[in-house]
């Protein structure tokens, strides 16, 4: 985890493959392991389920004591959640998230349409919100937008009696960058989603939780609860860092992403970007379950292996077959993963990106706050993405504000309004203003409570 790996990783990924081929041996904070930087190694890894498994008992160097108990990346595999289960472990959980959320991916379900229709009144709040009446001004558009509105649908999604604020995006962060909080932060995410799970058992309603607490073969409530983590934590960094390394991209002046936009195709527009930057660049471990060929070395059984999305995008022989020139860009890379890993909640975060971005691209024109090599990155193994993203932004004509959806009370369209809700019901509207809204009040101030 250097600087340069934290600013330009396209660059290591470039050296390591030339000095090792498509396998490189690394170190992942004190624990040797495998990157694997060919875009069909990539592939083989993530579909050979018989061979590469995801569970930790594979790993040979941990059942022989030789990883410490501190190792920072512990926290965000230390739990069985489906993403890091094989055979019929896997799929037994896997069928009932695809059930869970399949009514709310179905764009001709309700409930799809519903959180769409959510997702539209979400956006036009937060842009209303950080412009403050004013045609043009400063937004941090990770903090003030990227951020905030995953957690505003998932709020909606799971089902929340209340809004459970900024403190859970927080907690994922600090997991998701195995600082020294890493497991004390991903605990706490686990007891919040569990104590939901338990909540929803005597409290049903038309949400995700609901729907897992009925799979068959039934799950415990605990089970229900570390899906949930799972689930929020991908969710929330996919689709996070999606709008903002889309919008950067269009910024810094990628000719396919700007043609989408200009045509109005903002599926193209984010599509291109999960190829040019993929907000999940490396995976958790896999292990092959015996002594195995790949690229240029012999793997041992239980060896450690860490299949990047980010190398295997920038593969010359990947990006050789790529038609750099047609109108619709290949859908066969690997952002949300392929086989049985792949992202269960690809059709969900995909609607949230394209939508964000259309309403964003709509409503405002943004210009870089700062110089590209200023940016912040986040040190991350897992995930590229920006820590804040000043633009300066200027408001188009207003007539596209409320064209999707009537808002909700205090939404977007409202001159009496002040916060952004997490939902449309009558019983929702009657919140006390939440830990959210107060976060984002307190950024309009300068950052003062």
């Amino acid at each position: 985890m250097t600087r340069e790996f934290e600013t330009r990783p396209a660059q290591v990924y470039e050296r390591l493959r030339n000095r090792y081929g498509q396998v490189a041996p690394v170190d992942v904070f004190g624990a040797r392991a495998w990157l694997i930087l060919g875009f069909n190694e990539v592939r083989e890894v993530m579909r050979d389920e018989s061979h590469w498994k995801k569970d930790m008992e594979n790993w040979r160097a941990l059942r022989e004591g030789r990883v410490a108990s501190d190792w920072p990346l512990m926290a965000s595999q230390g739990f069985g959640h489906m993403l890091l289960r094989d055979d019929e472990r896997h799929k037994t959980t896997r069928q009932a998230v695809d059930m869970a959320l399949k009514p709310f991916q179905d764009p001709g379900e309700p409930q799809a349409f519903a959180l769409n229709q959510a997702v539209s009144r979400h956006m036009d709040e937060l842009i209303t919100f950080f412009a403050e009446g004013a045609t043009s001004g400063w937004v941090d558009l990770c903090a003030q937008v990227a951020r905030p509105l995953p957690l505003m649908v998932l709020n909606r999604l799971f089902g929340f009696p209340v809004e459970q604020g900024d403190d859970i995006f927080m907690d994922s962060w600090r997991m998701v960058d195995a600082g020294p909080d890493a497991a004390a932060a991903a605990e706490r995410l686990v007891k919040a989603t569990t104590e939901l799970a338990a909540y929803k058992q005597s409290h049903p309603g038309d949400d995700l939780t609901t729907r897992l607490l009925a799979a068959d073969p039934p799950l415990s409530v605990e089970q229900v609860g570390i899906e949930l983590y799972a689930i929020l934590v991908i969710m929330s960094e996919l689709v996070g860092h999606s709008i903002t390394n889309s919008v950067l991209e269009v910024l810094t002046g990628n000719s396919g992403v700007r043609t989408s936009l200009t045509t109005g195709h903002a599926d193209e527009l984010v599509n291109r970007v999960h190829i040019a930057s993929p907000p999940w660049t490396n995976c958790t471990f896999r292990f092959p379950v015996a002594d195995t060929d790949l690229g240029n070395f012999r793997l041992a059984a239980g060896d450690a292996v860490m299949a990047s999305i980010a190398a295997a995008h920038g593969d010359p022989q990947f990006l050789s077959a790529m038609d750099h020139e047609a109108s619709k860009s290949s859908r066969a890379h690997l952002a949300w993963g392929t086989g049985v890993h792949a992202c269960p909640g690809r059709g969900l975060a995909d609607m949230m990106v394209t939508t964000a971005v259309s309403r964003l691209f709509e409503r405002c024109d943004f210009e870089l706050g700062l110089s590209v090599d200023q940016l912040p990155w986040r040190s991350s193994t897992y995930v590229r993405g920006l820590r804040s993203f000043p633009v300066r932004f200027r408001m188009r004509e207003a007539k596209n504000t409320t064209a999707r959806s009537a808002p909700a009370a205090g939404a977007a369209g409202d001159s009496t309004a002040q916060e952004p809700v997490a939902a449309a019901t009558s019983a929702e509207q009657d919140r006390p203003r939440s830990a959210l809204w107060r976060f984002l009040a307190s950024l309009r101030r300068g950052g003062q409570p």
